[in-house]
């Protein structure tokens, strides 16, 4: 399970003076880039660097060589002549079964394991020595993956330059990213023929929507506490507090002891009393199934519009203003002292579509829901083209240092 330093006591004992049971908060870390803010320090830039004290099995490996090309990695590999693979999709097995075709003489054994269950066994392996999975397929949902294992050394950003080229930076600086999914609202489009109901995402803490917004609970799960954070952190308040002009056309007042437009959002959000629900696809269906005089709308995975079709599902996203929030980014390690790096690297570069952008492994996570990172690679038929959507940033600094400050605020909402 993932952990924190700071503590829900802590935060409690600096927030219960304030007037009103809820309105504190940690406020971002910075209203810009802080990625490379000062902190722990990142293995690949200090490689490059060359201020890096390399390890044996990092100067074997190659992990930082960003230059080597799929067909030197495949004599490579197949010397290993195996790569395990630990994933969060079940799509897994069928990139698998791609990759084995495309470079007989490397067996891919793949495992699909919820995230928790993931993170859990692959960090009590490397501890223990035991050295089983070669690549990692997770999210890094709130900066701890890149704050507690990449700058630690027990996961590795392989960067093939050549692939990297068609990937727009901010997502590389701490990642080696797959493809995107988000936290969207969606609508009925049965009972909703003209169009969303809802456009600026104020709207939801509306008198009408008391008891019709349908969500998790930010206390249930991590993405969705990340998914909260992201209001309240960065340049995103700001854009709140300018879209609260915009809709109504006065400046935003905040409650006692909430620190910015985010945090006043959130407060205002759950006095509207949401629907928690324990999925999304509890979620996609409540809100999707056709036939409704009066549907709720509500936050599911962006995922889950592909089952439209399959369930018979109406479900529409809202592209909302100001943002619908912070993105989930599928990301790509490489496990620390691996036994089979080379063979790693390769399948790493092989899901991520190789140097020509050869999708025989990548089609199966381009879907309706999911968005390519790539420049070369089309967005699956129907998308909306992920330029065009209302996203913020996400930072994994801001994330990580404001995710338990704005959990507990949620838990002292009540």
């Amino acid at each position: 399970m993932l952990k924190h330093k700071r503590t829900l006591a802590g935060i409690l004992a600096a927030t219960m003076m304030l007037s009103m049971a809820a309105c504190g908060g940690g406020g971002s870390s910075s209203g810009g880039d802080s990625n490379a803010a000062e902190g722990p320090q990142d293995p690949n830039a200090a490689a490059a660097a060359g201020t890096l004290e390399l390890t044996d099995w990092e100067q074997s490996s190659g992990i930082f060589n960003t230059d080597e090309t799929d067909e030197e990695l495949y004599e490579k590999a197949k010397e290993e002549g195996k790569v395990t693979v630990y994933s969060i999709s079940s799509r897994i097995t069928k990139v698998a079964k791609a990759f084995a075709e495309k470079y007989p003489g490397v067996e891919v054994e793949p495992f699909d394991i919820s995230t928790n269950e993931l993170l859990e066994k692959v960090t009590r392996e490397y501890d223990a020595g035991q050295h089983v999975a070669d690549v990692v397929h997770i999210k890094d949902q709130d900066g701890t993956l890149y704050n507690e294992y990449v700058t630690a050394r027990k996961f590795y950003n392989y960067k093939p330059a050549d692939i990297l080229s068609h990937i727009d930076e901010k997502y590389t600086s701490t990642q080696t990213p797959l493809y995107i999914e988000l936290t969207q609202l969606f609508y009925n489009a049965d009972a909703n023929p003209d169009g969303s109901p809802i456009t600026n995402i104020w709207q939801l803490t509306e008198p009408d929507w008391k008891g019709r917004v349908m969500m998790q609970n930010p206390l249930d799960n991590l993405a969705w506490g990340s998914w909260i954070t992201g209001f309240c952190v960065g340049d995103v308040p700001d854009q709140l507090a300018a879209s609260y002009k915009e809709l109504y056309g006065k400046d935003l007042e905040l409650s006692d002891g909430c620190e910015n437009a985010g945090y006043e959002f959130l407060k205002r959000l759950h006095d509207n009393e949401p629907i928690f629900t324990s999925s999304s696809d509890e979620i996609a269906e409540s809100v999707g199934t056709k036939g409704q005089t009066n549907p709720p709308v509500g936050f599911c995975a962006s995922s889950k519009l592909r089952k439209n079709e399959d369930n018979g599902w109406c479900l529409a996203p809202v592209n909302l203003e100001p943002t619908t929030g912070i993105p989930a980014i599928n990301t790509l390690y490489v496990v620390g002292e691996c036994e089979h790096p080379n063979a790693a690297k390769l399948f790493i570069r092989f899901m991520m579509g190789g140097v020509d952008g050869d999708v025989s492994g990548y089609k199966y996570f381009n879907t309706l829901g999911g968005w390519p990172v790539r420049d070369d690679i089309e967005p699956a038929e129907g998308s909306t083209p992920y330029s065009e959507l209302h996203v913020s940033d996400f930072n994994v600094t801001d994330i990580y240092e404001n995710i338990n400050p704005v959990r507990d605020f949620w838990t002292l909402l009540g």
